[in-house]
């Protein structure tokens, strides 16, 4: 994918960064790896911050995994940020893709040990899947950081950190926001589609969404729509045709959200709406009105600060730090401008 952004972040984001690191709060290292390096680093490098960020250490290979496709908006803002700060520290970036297979991926993360990077950065979507060969690569020395889904169990042990949203946290206000502005009646059917219902994300997010519903005895009802578009958008015009009595939708994913307004179209259905991540589709919907407030989690940052960190790791021996992207923010009508412009790229 070639590169869409040049900004000179050397002296916006260096700095900062390393302070970040040096406060944020760690999962500690891994096994096999070493929290400090074994000499000064300005006496490693002799060159400091002059051109990017040194040469201290002398494999500084990260391999990227994606368990999506880059052509999709949102994982093609996650591959720009680790490919502009594969730029800005000076390491050699190799991005692969499992394209959605989950068997694939977990052979992308043993062939990792195989290649013999100095970091891999993947997603733990299973927390028990994954776990032999994530473990396997840290005893190898290799550092490993997680990105995008929080990893759970004892694969946690064997990476370095994570980057990425708070999934129940982020649910849990978009459910209160749900009830504060659609008034929804007690013991109300609320619809939450989402891609693989399955997978930690779906699971978190649904329950922080569920977790605010109790307050008016609502539930949810989760349903798989898949990563297609024209499958995601037949699969909830179905559900709401047969579900007149839905009283909201929460998107769970970037699939069902961007597709939810098209759905309702195509069965006369109108019913408030809140969800996850942003895409055109999205944005569009909450300048109209059609979706009350968004969830961004912030794609950009968990690519940029997860090769950020584990370059700084490689180089100075600093510890990773644990970063919820998007924090606790929801984009909607008020805010929506800011993000407009910068949504599908850096947003």
């Amino acid at each position: 994918m070639p590169y869409s952004i040049r900004i000179d972040w050397r002296a916006l984001v260096a700095a900062p960064l390393l302070v970040l690191a040096l406060a944020g709060c760690s999962n500690g290292p891994g096994v096999g790896q070493s929290a400090l390096p074994t000499e000064p680093a300005a006496a490693a490098s002799g060159a400091g911050l002059q051109s990017g960020l040194g040469s201290r250490a002398e494999n500084r290979k990260i391999t990227f995994l994606l368990s999506q496709d880059p052509g999709d908006s949102f994982w093609g803002t996650i591959s720009q940020g680790a490919k502009d700060a594969a730029e800005l520290f000076n390491v050699e970036l190799n991005l692969q893709t499992s394209q959605g297979d989950s068997s694939k991926y977990n052979d992308l993360i043993g062939s990792a040990v195989a290649d013999k990077p100095a970091a891999v950065a993947v997603v733990i979507d299973d927390p028990k899947r994954y776990t032999e060969n994530v473990c396997a690569a840290s005893k190898a020395g290799i550092s490993v950081l997680a990105y995008n889904i929080t990893q759970e169990g004892d694969v946690a042990k064997c990476t370095l950190g994570f980057v990425g949203q708070n999934f129940e946290e982020a649910g849990f206000l978009l459910g209160q926001r749900l009830i504060a502005e659609a008034k929804l009646p007690q013991g109300a059917k609320v619809f939450t589609p989402v891609e693989f219902p399955d997978q930690v994300y779906a699971i978190q997010r649904n329950a922080g969404v569920q977790k605010a519903l109790d307050a008016i005895g609502a539930k949810t009802e989760m349903v798989a729509t898949g990563i297609d578009d024209a499958g995601a958008l037949d699969k909830m015009s179905q559900y709401l045709l047969g579900h007149k009595d839905t009283a909201a939708i929460v998107p769970l994913g970037g699939t069902p959200h961007r597709n939810v307004e098209a759905a309702m179209a195509d069965v006369g259905v109108k019913v408030p709406v809140v969800g996850f991540d942003l895409s055109k589709p999205v944005i569009d919907g909450i300048k109209s009105g059609t979706i009350l407030a968004a969830a961004d989690q912030q794609p950009y940052v968990q690519g940029f600060q997860t090769v950020a960190q584990l370059a700084m790791h490689l180089d100075f021996g600093l510890s990773a730090a644990t970063i919820n992207s998007g924090g606790g923010g929801l984009v909607d009508k008020s805010n929506v401008a800011v993000v407009e412009q910068l949504a599908g790229t850096i947003r």
